[in-house]
């Protein structure tokens, strides 16, 4: 397995000349738009679309669509002072190992992702994917460190950070079930992590709102999907509770699969995944999140 090299491997110069803030698009509507497939949509799945709080940085993983030939690597790239973009680069913290499922706070001061890349004190990847974490310096990014609840290694995918700094992620129960945990932050560390939402058939990637308001997760091979994999959404009650999750529908699902749900870092946003096993195309969209308020169930 190899990491990526050099740029010039995956994208030429030979994209878009759009420029501005948010890879130069135009705010989407009520209908999802495809983001950027000159750079997402080049033959490679390029997927967990990230941005900065000014829409000037991109975050993304990105993985041959053979999982024999490579792993997801972390990639990015900046807007220019006039405006244009450069061409993505590997994430500084991106390893020789496997990393996706990335994440920002929405006030972009720390990224976190899954990673099977060695422990501090280690040389051998993990057999399970650990939380990894950096935080913002004023030149660059911290050195990555496991993430920690109560002290311990954290083990799981798809992590999301809230405005508040509670860090929520995908743990597996059992190969069939996930559940998602909540863990509030407390200054370098986090708190134990509590679960908040469980039993999910195959359920992994997911996302939460900033003012965690609601969370959004991929769910698999279940009754009430239209396709494989469908986006649900579950909104967080005046009491504290979860309310049961919800298929987002239409306009976000359709009979391909859907997954890799974000948010803009004003959550007024929503980025997805969407890949037709048929005809192995992949590509990511984005459409006002206000399409997600349709569903919010009465207090």
């Amino acid at each position: 397995m190899k990491s990526i090299r050099a740029r010039d491997e995956f994208w030429t110069d030979d994209v878009d000349a759009r420029s501005g803030p948010w890879l130069g698009h135009d705010f989407p509507g009520q209908e999802p738009v495809e983001l950027r497939p000159d750079i997402l949509a080049t033959g490679r799945h390029s997927f967990c679309t990230v941005f900065g709080p000014q829409g000037d940085e991109f975050y993304f993983a990105t993985a041959d669509p053979d999982p024999e030939k490579d792993m997801a690597h972390l990639a990015w790239m900046k807007m220019n002072e006039d405006g244009s973009w450069t061409l993505p680069v590997v994430a500084p913290f991106n390893s020789e190992w496997n990393d996706n499922d990335l994440c920002m706070a929405p006030d972009g001061s720390r990224i976190a992702w899954r990673s099977w890349r060695p422990l501090p004190g280690q040389s051998k990847p993990q057999e399970r994917s650990a939380l990894w974490i950096v935080d913002r310096k004023s030149e660059g990014w911290s050195e990555p460190r496991p993430v920690t609840c109560d002290g311990e290694v954290t083990y799981g995918g798809y992590p999301g950070i809230s405005r508040s700094g509670t860090i929520y992620f995908a743990g597996r129960r059992s190969p069939r079930e996930c559940c998602v945990y909540r863990a509030r932050r407390n200054g370098e560390q986090y708190e134990a992590a509590v679960p908040i939402l469980g039993d999910m058939q195959f359920g992994g990637d997911m996302c939460i709102a900033p003012d965690e308001r609601f969370l959004i997760i991929a769910c698999w091979e279940v009754p009430t999907n239209r396709g494989e994999g469908d986006l649900y959404i579950s909104f967080r009650m005046q009491d504290g509770s979860w309310a049961p999750l919800q298929n987002l529908g239409d306009p976000i699902n359709t009979e391909i699969i859907e997954n890799c749900p974000m948010l803009s870092p004003n959550g007024r946003q929503f980025l997805f995944f969407r890949y037709d096993r048929a005809t192995k195309a992949a590509h990511s969209y984005w459409v006002d999140a206000s399409v997600l308020e349709r569903l919010r169930p009465k207090q």
